[in-house]
């Protein structure tokens, strides 16, 4: 019985160096919402000829939003866009701009 408590006893000591390894917590997901929308990529978006799903991919356009673009197309450049569509300000164009194409 002797000669089995040394190896036993190694045997035990790695297990619980695994296992206190594979125990350990995972890192928690960031909850910061600029890391998650960093992570999702936008494709650009042609607001002449996209459909409602797809301006719906745009930071902050809705279906409510998605629909007066559709509504009120043709645009020849932001200021046309911004000027014919309700609800699109400066502070969401900034965010909608580098995805947005003509």
């Amino acid at each position: 019985m002797k000669r089995f408590k040394q190896p036993l006893m190694a045997l035990l000591a790695l297990v619980a160096l695994a296992g206190g390894a594979l125990a350990s917590p995972a890192p928690a997901p960031s909850a910061h919402p600029t890391t998650q929308k960093s992570a999702h990529r936008i494709a650009p978006v042609n607001v002449n000829t996209a459909t409602l799903a797809q301006l719906e991919t745009l930071p902050g356009v809705g279906p409510k939003l998605a629909a007066q673009i559709i509504q009120h197309r043709p645009y020849k450049n932001a200021q046309e866009l911004q000027a014919k569509v309700k609800g699109i300000g400066p502070k969401l164009w900034a965010s909608i701009k580098p995805y947005v194409r003509f």
